[in-house]
């Protein structure tokens, strides 16, 4: 999901959904932790960048 023109709320949502229920069920194996949690944070970081740009184009319509 790094491909700005593939990205989508919904895909990261459901992934960090499945990214949850892996780690609550300990499909994560301790090898793999690392690259889940950085992929779960590149999902959230992208998410709220993405929402803060959105919101300043708001703002600027008021």
């Amino acid at each position: 999901m790094s491909n700005d023109n593939t990205f989508s709320y919904e895909k990261a949502k459901k992934r960090l959904e499945e990214i949850s229920r892996d780690l609550e069920t300990g499909k994560v194996n301790i090898d793999d932790l690392e690259k889940v949690l950085d992929e779960a944070r590149f999902l959230i970081d992208e998410s709220l960048k993405r929402l803060s740009e959105a919101e300043k184009i708001v703002k600027d319509w008021e």
